[in-house]
């Protein structure tokens, strides 16, 4: 099948980032394709942003989504379009990833080999808290792991056709920002699965190009804090529901102890 194609997510005219990423690839085979991200700054409109429900993300989370925050998800569905077009796996990486080069192409020569099903894995570390990690298969020097919390970005991740049409089927009404939509595994039926140890990183040396939109606590009404709290425990409980089921279904899963 070779190896899966890699998409970069960067805007246009972000030529220190694209500059930085592509260099970490000079000493590989390997060759990176762009895709101009969606600028939803300074409110600069696109199509897909069409999809977003501003007034039931208010009632439900007190805050709207940034125009940045509506470009990043516009750009990651772009890619999910591409997936499905293309009908292979694919890399996505966004432009910030700071890459662990010989694990990195560990992963992908190793991937196609193997035994699970995988739709989508994050190939960064889990930044949620409380978070639990169930090792399903070896590949290679690291493990697959099953997750029980989402990771809390998209700095880079494999996904499958499948997994991207499940994303997109899922994302006809957008309410989260797009790294919280993916986590939402109980809800769009793409499973939490990552690599450990990873084999990327965000650079922190670049600051965040999103720009969130600004939480005012005090400012929300007590019914928008119930409607939050209320959000909070279905999801909650929906997760956890999951999550038994899976553990119950894999019986054979061990903890992973590389957390």
């Amino acid at each position: 099948m070779g190896l899966p194609k890699i998409y970069v997510i960067s805007l246009r005219d972000a030529s220190e980032r694209r500059q930085c990423i592509s260099s970490q690839f000079d000493d590989t085979d390997l060759e990176l394709e762009f895709l101009d991200a969606v600028d939803g700054r300074n409110g600069k409109r696109h199509p897909l942003f069409a999809l977003y429900n501003e007034k039931k993300r208010i009632r439900w989370k007190g805050e709207p989504l940034s125009g940045g925050q509506l470009g990043c998800f516009a750009s990651h569905y772009l890619i999910w379009q591409k997936v499905i077009a293309a009908n292979k796996p694919v890399v996505v990486l966004e432009d910030d990833a700071r890459i662990d080069m010989i694990r990195f192409q560990q992963f992908l020569n190793e991937i196609s080999r193997a035994k699970g099903s995988y739709e989508c894995i994050r190939l960064f570390s889990n930044k949620s808290r409380r978070q639990r990690a169930y090792s399903v298969e070896r590949l290679g020097d690291a493990s697959i792991c099953k997750f029980t919390k989402g990771h809390m970005s998209t700095t880079g991740y494999y996904l499958t056709p499948s997994g991207a049409e499940k994303f997109l089927a899922h994302a006809r009404e957008w309410l989260l920002p797009v790294d919280m939509y993916m986590d939402q595994f109980w809800r769009n039926g793409v499973e939490c699965y990552g690599l450990m140890p990873p084999c990327l990183t965000n650079d922190e040396d670049f600051e965040s190009m999103i720009g969130y939109a600004k939480e005012s606590k005090m400012g929300r009404t007590p019914l928008q804090r119930l409607r939050r709290e209320l959000f909070a425990l279905l999801n909650n409980s929906m997760k956890a529901a999951h999550n038994l089921r899976f553990r119950i279904s894999h019986s054979r899963i061990s903890k992973s102890k590389d957390q």
